[in-house]
């Protein structure tokens, strides 16, 4: 990122004035050197967000900001709720989409001589991305039953612990879901046969295995519940 469009503030935060359209300064914070490897497209994005109508004070971008769908990914605005907007790509494309932690067993010195051999696991065996697929083939009833249910739906169906609901907002079911309102260019785009999910296959991330250069559950190809720690 050329840094030279910005005002250093301190030693982690800098501005980017308002032109038009911005309504709003942008405000980035990072070290010179993550801004230095941040994309352009950041900058560009920042300024997006600054032009929305009804954005509050500024248009955000935290440390680890990187290039989104028009809404950088890192950024943060607040809109007036009298003349504001709602941004699809400031709520998130990814519906549930959140970090959960898995204890595998596995230590540092476990990981260190294999870490590019378990990084090529990981890109191999889970979905992630535009057009990627998982394992998991839903027909159009089925998806409904899916979108109905959410996390509950996948704990009845052999893919979580019960005690996981606990630790999910709202137990992962939110009220009033009507699949019927999901709009028919969603439906076209679906494969033929029935929709196929974007989730991972899953597996018991707390066995390893000493015979084989990667851990087991990224060996596993069936779906299986998932062990939390």
């Amino acid at each position: 990122m050329d840094t030279t469009r910005l005002e250093q503030k301190s030693a982690y935060e800098w501005w980017l004035m308002p032109t038009p359209p911005m309504r709003v300064p942008g405000i980035l914070y990072a070290s010179e050197a993550l801004l230095r490897n941040m994309d352009d497209k950041v900058l560009e994005q920042v300024a997006n967000v600054a032009s929305l109508p009804g954005i509050v004070r500024a248009s955000y971008a935290m440390p680890d900001a990187h290039w989104g769908y028009g809404f950088p990914i890192g950024g943060v605005a607040a809109f007036s709720e009298a003349d504001g907007v709602v941004s699809a790509g400031g709520v998130g494309f990814d519906i549930s989409c959140g970090v959960r932690t898995l204890h595998t067993g596995l230590t540092v010195e476990d990981v260190l001589p294999l870490q590019e051999d378990l990084a090529q696991g990981l890109f191999r065996h889970v979905p992630a991305g535009v057009g990627s697929i998982g394992k998991i083939h839903l027909e159009p009833t089925e998806m409904n039953e899916m979108l109905l249910g959410g996390a509950e739906w996948a704990v009845r169906q052999g893919y979580g612990l019960r005690e996981d609901l606990e630790y999910i907002e709202e137990h992962g079911r939110m009220e009033g879901a009507q699949p019927e309102l999901v709009s028919e260019s969603w439906s076209q785009r679906r494969p033929k046969g029935g929709s196929r999910t974007r989730w991972a296959p899953w597996a018991r991330a707390t066995t390893t295995s000493r015979s084989s250069r990667l851990p087991k559950c990224m060996m596993q190809q069936l779906p299986m519940p998932l062990e939390w720690r």
